[in-house]
């Protein structure tokens, strides 16, 4: 039987593990089809050399779609081979691949923020808040909340689906659970500024718990843009969603925080995870308080008190953190500033004069219809109806 080389990124779930051998699987497919004559490693490793160049998480998002995928070829064929032989083949040929790809040949997702400073931050919230109010945008005022609690408690984006606040205590899933980790975890969040807290248990008021995860990923990609629009505005970096689980993971090692905290904080099941792939605590804002992990989650992890605590603070009214010095915007619909319509009159006038006409044949006297006389315009006319285009 093959020897199983496990991934150097740590353990994957069963679900995770079946998606690398599904890509990987049809990868193999391919290779053969095109170099039938080839061994598998072979087939795979020619394909690659034949492709550009890849940025380093691509590279390690395809290395586990080949192992998985070998993986699963060798265990169907029944064939026992050298493992670490067989890959090394493939992963050098996918290793040549990677490069360093110039600033504006990288995907979005290599161009994100990962350092943004308090003073940007702080622009970006006002300028969300500005927007929101001043057109009754609510996903504007939603995505100036993101801003100003992400920073704190850290959550990916995908986790304020499910998340709940019982008291002080902030549970958020873990969107990227792994085998022996918990379904949640949770925050003590008394020591964080009091509109901090507000805005934390207004956020999870206004959003719908109940959207399938492709309708919250909708949503998400709208809150998304919103942020983009106003830092275009106002003229700062592009931040995105996931700047702000960079923020608060920076900051909470500038806090001086133990890298165990940060784990449990992050919701990672390694200590080494926040220190490879995000932001430094060099990069993190300076905060007297910061979000604890709880030592005993057991005591809310009665899923039946949580509901009824989220249904209870549901059907209270919703009041607006301090930072708000306005009621929130009502939805309003915009004021059709169009053209006015024609009455009904002008219109029927305009028609006889067509059909009436004696040379219907000659393009040349084909009339436009009358401009309506502020004068004569019609009030009860229906909304909404307008002139045929003359040409």
């Amino acid at each position: 039987m093959p020897r199983f080389v496990p991934p150097t990124s740590g353990p994957a779930s069963a679900e995770t593990i079946a998606g690398h051998q599904k890509v990987g699987l049809r990868w193999i497919e391919q290779a053969l089809a095109a170099y039938p004559e080839l061994s598998v490693q072979d087939a795979l490793a020619q394909v690659q050399r034949q492709c550009g160049p890849l940025d380093a998480s691509s590279v390690g998002r395809y290395r586990a779609d080949l192992r998985y995928g070998l993986l699963e070829h060798f265990r169907r064929a029944g064939a026992e081979v050298d493992f670490d032989a067989v890959f090394e083949v493939v992963d050098k040929a996918l290793s040549d691949r990677k490069a360093k790809i110039p600033p504006k040949g990288k995907r979005t997702s290599a161009k994100k923020i990962k350092d943004a400073t308090d003073e940007e931050a702080r622009k970006l919230f006002y300028e969300l808040k500005r927007h929101g109010l001043a057109y009754g945008n609510l996903n504007s005022i939603l995505a100036g909340l993101f801003v100003l609690i992400a920073g704190h408690a850290g959550f990916r984006p995908v986790e304020l689906r499910g998340a709940a606040l019982e008291g002080s205590v902030l549970s958020l899933p873990n969107a990227k659970k792994r085998p022996g980790h918990a379904p949640k975890r949770f925050l003590d969040i008394s020591a964080l500024h009091e509109d901090v807290k507000k805005g934390i248990a207004l956020m999870l008021d206004l959003i719908d718990h109940d959207l399938t995860k492709p309708e919250f990923a909708a949503w998400q990609k709208v809150i998304a843009s919103q942020m983009r629009r106003a830092c275009k505005r106002i003229g700062i970096r592009r931040l995105s969603l996931y700047s702000f689980r960079h923020v608060a993971i920076a900051s909470w090692a500038a806090a001086g925080l133990s890298p165990e905290e940060i784990m449990k904080l992050c919701g990672h099941l390694s200590i080494r995870t926040a220190h490879t792939y995000y932001a430094r605590a060099e990069k993190g804002h300076k905060r007297e308080a910061v979000a604890r992990p709880v030592a005993d989650p057991h005591m809310i992890t009665d899923n039946h008190v949580l509901e009824e605590h989220r249904v209870r603070r549901h059907n209270e009214p919703r009041t607006a953190p301090a930072f708000f010095e306005e009621d929130l915007p009502q939805l309003r619909l915009k004021k059709d500033e169009g053209p006015k319509p024609l009455t009904g009159d002008e219109v029927a006038k305009w028609r006889d004069e067509v059909l009436d006409r004696t040379d219907r044949s000659n393009p040349s006297r084909t009339k436009t219809p009358p401009k309506p006389a502020s004068s004569e315009l019609d009030t009860n006319a229906a909304p909404g109806l307008r002139s045929p285009r003359g040409k």
